[in-house]
């Protein structure tokens, strides 16, 4: 059962030299720009709440 799983790891990294850094990379930004637009998002609804309480 083992050698399928060997083969298939090895088929899925098939390809031009360095795209499986290219992936890792782009899994990295991908993780890190989830965690700024949460951020970002919680900033937002606090200037909200900000203004809400300026205007009352």
């Amino acid at each position: 059962m083992a050698t399928w799983v060997s083969r298939a790891r090895v088929a899925g990294r098939a390809g031009p030299a360095g795209e499986s850094d290219e992936l890792a990379r782009l899994r990295r930004e991908s993780v890190q720009l989830k965690r700024d637009n949460k951020e970002l998002a919680m900033e937002r609804d606090v200037l909200k709440r900000c203004m809400v309480l300026w205007v009352k």
